[in-house]
């Protein structure tokens, strides 16, 4: 991730490149539209959200509209783009962006969101880091290792999903990429970690200066032996992180250490309350740990639908949809709601078919 990680002389040619858009008008011989598609590619499709007093509200469609342009730079602050017919730039802040489908600079990056778009996680993994490194702009290459780290704990590897997210959270990525931080969002995450390397792993992270880095440390020791420092350090990121997303996600990862007897207690009004207020791609991680406490605290009445909500709103999060649905299966045939239970299980077998051949 060399290239990714300390990429100057990209990011000094952006700005040249953004010097030098600004100095052309669409009367030239060579536009500023057609300078901008010859180094960053076509018009990019893209989703934005309007504030709203929850994340279900944001991802309404009233709440939601769609824009076009080619895109400058997107990372945790802003977006700059090049509407179609404008002579500037326009820029967004960068967090408003719910989903995007980049027009890609190259072949090569086109193939592996091809390639992740139809759950081939293996060849991702493999392919990606070429991909990374053949040309493409610094927010595709964020993209795309973005990707990279979904496809890893798709396949059950938070190790190396893990070690990839350090070096995405050192690119300043916007919220959209940062929820692909490989948390573990209940029990169900330590069925595939290598529970002594990660943690191991996990001491170095939780000391670093990125706070991502340290949530993602201190989420992996809460289990072991450090759980004393790792509740201590979600405790500090949850009251002094300048990350919202940081913050927001350090008090969900606490959850694990209330006694299942104490979630019906007004602490479950207030955690739907902090799951609802995030954009909806951050909502999977969160909803996965609800169910889980709900189902240990002998509510899995209300946990049925918090798994369906994952496979339902959360598809593209292949590792935590394929372990919601049979939970939620299970639960219904217990429940006697077979019916309900064969159509779920028929869900479960399509996610599966996709990645024939990767596991």
């Amino acid at each position: 991730m060399r290239q990714l990680v300390g990429n100057s002389v990209f990011a000094m040619a952006l700005g040249m490149l953004l010097s030098c858009l600004a100095s052309y008008s669409l009367s030239q011989s060579q536009s500023l539209r057609e300078l901008a598609e010859k180094k960053l590619g076509k018009e990019s499709q893209f989703w934005l959200a309007e504030p709203g007093d929850t994340g279900l509200n944001r991802w309404d469609p009233r709440e939601l509209f769609e824009d076009s342009g080619i895109v400058l730079e997107w990372d945790d602050q802003k977006i700059v783009l090049i509407r179609p017919g404008a002579a500037k730039e326009t820029i967004i802040p960068g967090d408003f962006v719910v989903r995007l489908e980049p027009s890609w600079a190259n072949e090569s990056g086109e193939k592996i969101h091809r390639l992740f778009s139809e759950r081939q996680y293996q060849s991702v993994i493999k392919q990606g880091n070429d991909a990374i490194k053949s040309g493409l702009p610094r927010w595709q290459q964020r993209v795309l290792l973005a990707e990279m780290i979904e496809s890893c704990s798709a396949l059950g590897k938070p190790n190396i999903a893990g070690t990839l997210f350090v070096s995405l959270a050192k690119e300043t990525p916007p919220q959209l990429l940062l929820a692909t931080i490989p948390l573990p969002w209940g029990e169900t995450a330590f069925e595939d970690a290598d529970l002594s390397k990660i943690q191991s792993l996990s001491e170095g992270w939780i000391t670093q200066d990125s706070e991502a880095v340290q949530l993602l440390g201190a989420a992996w020791l809460l289990s072991g032996a450090k759980r004393p420092l790792a509740i201590e350090t979600l405790e500090g990121l949850a009251k002094k992180s300048k990350s919202p997303f940081v913050s927001a996600y350090a008090r969900v990862q606490l959850w694990r250490i209330v006694p299942p007897a104490d979630v019906l207690s007004d602490r479950l009004p207030r955690w739907l309350s902090e799951r609802d207020k995030l954009l909806v791609p951050m909502q999977a991680g969160p909803t996965m740990l609800l169910a889980e406490r709900l189902q240990q605290a002998g509510l899995t009445n209300l946990a049925i639908p918090e798994w369906l909500r994952i496979a339902t709103l959360h598809s593209d999060r292949y590792h935590l949809a394929t372990k919601a649905i049979p939970k939620a299966s299970s639960a219904l045939r217990t429940a006697g709601r077979n019916e309900e239970a064969d159509r779920v299980q028929l869900l479960l077998d399509r996610y599966k078919a996709n990645v024939d051949g990767n596991k």
